[in-house]
């Protein structure tokens, strides 16, 4: 090492112990995403949220295996996070244990239980994974994305991306979960909402929903006196900006009447709706 390197070897060395005095961190390089490790702890957790539905029902591996058409060693296999479910086999179990599908991208635990349905097992998965193909194609597109660069973002191969939007391969869902990301689709975009099954779906997401509403919301929507109101929400919910703002203006047109102007106004509206 000549007298050079060694100089700035030295000043490096205290430049260090001066930030370490100071209480400064040095910078950290930023690590490339490690996809591989990214899915298997996506896999791990799906298989803990698995597990967990199926024991809350009370129901076993073999129940489950047989209802879903897949071998013991497939449910055994989700559940440890050795293997990846697609999307349409998620919202059939979730059809079989009566939870909400969302429960299998959530943190939250069950309890109780449910009896089982009767379920169109292969038709239904076949079917499904080859609509969610095309809906990924979709939101690709819609993106402006090629094969290549959702591969980039995703760590699949454009090969792999390509037969899942073909629908010649089940995605699975720890895969699902980063193509909806990198496409900017919500994982609901994928959800089935036609069948039986999807408006079962449907309505347990919703009641979901409603449970996690404040409780006098709750209250307010739950009581029947209460159902004009939210008709009429329902209503203002269909209308154009256009028109909102010209109820809007017509209302502070009406609130600078005096009050008996306005009780005329009103028994006027409930003769003609009368009529």
């Amino acid at each position: 090492m000549n007298s050079e390197e060694s100089s700035t070897s030295l000043a490096e060395r205290l430049r260090r112990a001066r930030e370490k005095q100071a209480g400064i961190q040095p910078e950290r390089e930023e690590q490339p995403t490690n996809f591989k490790e990214l899915y298997a702890l996506r896999a791990r957790i799906l298989g803990v949220l698995i597990r967990d539905a199926r024991q809350s029902r009370n129901r076993t591996v073999e129940d489950c295996a047989a209802s879903l058409g897949v071998e013991v060693q497939t449910m055994l296999e989700w559940e440890y996070g050795l293997a990846h479910p697609a999307l349409p086999q998620l919202e059939l179990l979730a059809y079989e244990l009566g939870v909400p599908v969302s429960h299998f991208w959530a943190n939250e635990t069950l309890s109780g239980d449910q009896p089982p349905h009767p379920l169109p097992q292969v038709e239904y998965v076949t079917l499904r994974n080859r609509v969610v193909g095309v809906l990924l194609r979709q939101a690709r597109e819609n993106m402006n994305l090629s094969l290549e660069e959702l591969s980039a973002s995703t760590g699949l191969s454009p090969e792999q991306i390509q037969d899942y939007e073909l629908g010649n391969k089940p995605i699975p869902l720890t895969e699902l979960t980063s193509l909806a990301s990198a496409t900017h689709v919500s994982m609901a975009y994928f959800l089935e909402s036609h069948s039986r099954i999807g408006h079962w779906l449907d309505r347990q997401e919703s009641f979901r929903r409603f449970n996690k509403m404040p409780e006098d919301i709750q209250a307010f929507i739950s009581n029947p006196s209460n159902s004009s109101f939210v008709e009429l929400a329902m209503w203002f919910s269909m209308l154009g900006v256009q028109d909102l703002r010209g109820i809007a203006e017509s209302i502070l047109h009406l609130s600078r009447l005096p009050s008996d102007r306005l009780q005329e106004i009103a028994e006027g509206i409930l003769n003609n709706i009368t009529l």
